[in-house]
């Protein structure tokens, strides 16, 4: 049986007004997606379909830092409703749910995206993920031809 993938619609996130937005994103199927947010390793069902998971191990201090910088400009919140939305809800929730995810993780990367052995140790590895998948998709495009060929001929 072979398995059919097919586009899906992405919601779109406000996080000015905190809620989902009619608009969405079409995603199609492709041979590497990358799947990227705080809890996704959470998710079982989700690892199950993950080739390579990692975790973007960064300091909490450049968390926070980079979360006020964020929420300040971009979404117009004050400093104050940041550092108490940080102390009351993000702090415990990632000590709770998203710190513990990163036992799930095939690799863990520390330094965020300034880790360049690590980045190349990825781009190897989806390079090779597309090798083999094209190598298989040659060998069914292969098999059918041979099929085709054999019922025209009648063997």
């Amino acid at each position: 049986m072979s398995t059919i993938f097919r586009a899906i619609s992405v919601p779109c996130y406000d996080y000015t007004v905190h809620s989902r937005l009619t608009e969405t994103v079409a995603v199609e199927p492709a041979d590497i997606i990358f799947v990227e947010g705080i809890l996704v390793l959470e998710s079982t069902k989700l690892r199950e379909l993950m080739d390579i998971r990692l975790y973007v191990d960064v300091d909490a201090d450049e968390r926070v830092l980079r979360r006020l910088l964020r929420d300040t400009t971009e979404r117009g919140r004050t400093v104050e409703s940041v550092v108490n939305q940080y102390l009351t809800v993000v702090r415990p929730m990632h000590m709770q749910f998203v710190w513990p995810s990163k036992r799930y993780a095939h690799i863990i990367i520390p330094e965020g995206g300034f880790n360049e052995v690590a980045i190349d140790l990825i781009a190897n590895k989806i390079q090779n993920i597309i090798r083999e998948h094209d190598r298989l998709r040659a060998l069914g495009n292969d098999i059918a031809e041979a099929k085709a060929e054999q019922s025209s001929t009648g063997e």
